[in-house]
């Protein structure tokens, strides 16, 4: 179970094992519910930046939610890209790619602006 505790953040509650009933923190990448969470599609897609000379590193997920690639790009100057889902994947809110050469790739929504923010 995936739960958000007031003025704690988000916690799994453990179902087997020697710490059933227990409850751990959701901290990446040490503790995270692998996949795609929480999703909110949006129609019409948004933008998103990506800001100037700043490493980026952008994954592509397998079915499993396991990492399948990543890149890692930078610009010189700012640079827009469209996307047309916000979601928590593996622990960590991202939004994912819908066109250019980063199609179908997530970034996490902590390297770019989205929304102006």
């Amino acid at each position: 179970m995936r739960r958000r505790i007031q003025g704690r953040g988000i916690y799994y509650r453990i179902s087997a094992g020697a710490y059933t009933g227990w409850w751990v923190g959701e901290y990446y990448p040490k503790a995270f519910l692998r996949g795609e969470y929480l999703t909110t599609v949006y129609h019409p897609q948004r933008t998103l930046t990506f800001p100037a000379d700043k490493n980026v590193t952008c994954f592509r997920f397998g079915t499993d939610g396991a990492v399948g690639s990543t890149r890692t790009v930078r610009f010189a100057k700012p640079s827009n890209a469209p996307f047309d889902r916000r979601a928590i994947v593996n622990g960590r809110p991202m939004c994912k790619i819908t066109a250019g050469a980063l199609t179908g790739y997530w970034v996490w929504a902590g390297d770019v602006l989205t929304d102006g923010r």
